[in-house]
């Protein structure tokens, strides 16, 4: 998960998310089939912490992942996986053929650290997200008889760095398998044994705006109007409790509630940036928006407040400048599909209960994953995977100092997202 900000939103409690969770929870209609998955997970269990911590004891950065992809390329060669390497960098995509008519449904797990004051470190969780993944890969292979279509497990470098899924997307991995549908899941601080998505964003899209003028006059003025203009977007009080991301996961405005406060929103950072080159002037501000409609209307109403300005009329008309608009970060953003993502947390919630959770809000600290790119040309879902025990004070918050993880989410992962799969291959 790349973080542009540090902001963190502190989750110290998640029990009024009961508020959000599918109330209904019974046998799905592959009720042996899960059972079969949860008793090979657990037989399994300790064979994957032990992955996860040798992982972990090796990061490696974003372009550098050598040693972690032989390692998931030899885990699934074992196991009897049909093996591709090396799309896009250092990918490994394994693939269950079940040589029977079906779907091809993808799940995609990154492998890739960040850099720490030591030099690299698993402070993001992508070494439990592999671990899952292999985990997923072992019990469903084991199931293969039963199944149908084919399973593809996509094993993604430089995650972090943002070009991970597009330079595989480029250098031809939809040649190379075609599925329908495609998975993936991200560490949270939430408790483990949670998972949550929702359809639509799940993190608020985040630009860096750029306002360019031309043969500028009086360029204090220029930049004192840009930075009015972009400051004017935001539609959050400063007084909102909207700024307090413990509210997050407050069951009354946080994320769980329909009416959330965390929804249609646009807020702006207060840093600005100005760069002043020959005749051209540039003033940068960094702006997220709740949803794509918000978004596309910013060119439309940066206008507007500039030519609404008191001073924007005779001010042009002295510096007779041109002005123009673009944006120098545009990120691709996690688009959930909203009838994939509703079925999944559906027969997810049948299997496991309260345990699944559904979200309404979105998250707007300048999160976001590159698995947004995968995401517009194949239909699918991202999700979030507990992975905190607050009682003992391991608190899973992607890329703080302090990141800790409760290994118990591997088996989770493994239930949840193996059963998953299952049932969208539609046996």
């Amino acid at each position: 998960m790349k973080s542009i900000t540090s902001g963190i939103f502190h989750v110290i409690l998640l029990c009024s998310l009961a508020l959000i969770s599918f109330q209904e929870a019974g046998a799905a209609d592959n009720a042996f089939i899960h059972q079969q998955i949860q008793q090979k997970t657990s037989a399994i269990y300790s064979e994957l912490v032990a992955v996860r911590n040798n992982l972990h004891q090796h990061p490696e950065l974003s372009g550098e992942e050598q040693r972690t992809a032989s390692k998931i390329a030899a885990s699934l060669t074992a196991l009897g996986l049909d093996v591709i390497r090396d799309i896009g960098g250092h990918s490994v995509i394994g693939v269950i053929d079940t040589g029977k008519p079906g779907k091809s449904v993808a799940w995609r797990a990154d492998i890739d650290a960040i850099p720490t004051a030591e030099g690299a470190g698993h402070n993001c969780g992508h070494d439990i997200h592999t671990t899952v993944a292999l985990g997923m890969a072992e019990v469903l292979y084991s199931l293969k008889s039963q199944l149908t279509g084919k399973l593809i497990f996509v094993f993604q470098p430089a995650e972090e760095t943002y070009t991970g899924a597009r330079a595989m997307l480029d250098e031809g991995f939809l040649t190379a398998v075609q599925p329908d549908e495609f998975y993936a899941a991200h560490i949270s601080p939430m408790p483990a044994g949670l998972v949550a998505s929702k359809a639509g964003y799940l993190y608020a899209d985040y630009r860096q705006v750029n306002l360019v003028f031309n043969n500028v006059v009086e360029p204090e003025a220029t930049i004192a109007l840009a930075k009015q203009s972009i400051m004017s977007l935001q539609s959050v009080a400063k007084e909102s409790p909207f700024w307090n991301t413990a509210n997050l996961m407050d069951p009354t405005i946080g994320l769980g509630n329909p009416d959330t406060i965390y929804q249609n929103y646009v807020v702006v950072e207060s840093r600005f940036d100005v760069e002043h080159a020959g005749e051209a002037l540039t003033v940068s501000g960094y702006v997220s928006a709740s949803n794509n409609e918000l978004m596309q209307l910013i060119n439309k109403r940066l206008r507007q407040k500039m030519a609404d300005s008191e001073f924007a009329a005779s001010f042009v008309e002295v510096n007779n400048q041109s002005t123009q608009l673009t944006y120098s970060l545009q990120r691709g953003n996690i688009n959930n599909a909203a009838q994939l993502t509703e079925q999944s947390l559906q027969s997810m919630a049948k299997i496991y209960g309260g345990g699944v959770l559904k979200l309404y809000g979105v998250i707007p600290d300048g999160r976001g994953d590159d698995f947004a790119y995968f995401q517009q040309h194949i239909p699918g879902t991202y999700f979030l995977l507990g992975g905190s025990d607050f009682s003992k004070g391991i608190v899973a918050m992607p890329h703080a100092p302090n990141f800790a993880v409760d290994e118990r989410v591997i088996e989770y992962g493994v239930n949840y997202f193996s059963s998953l799969l299952v049932e969208r291959l539609g046996l």
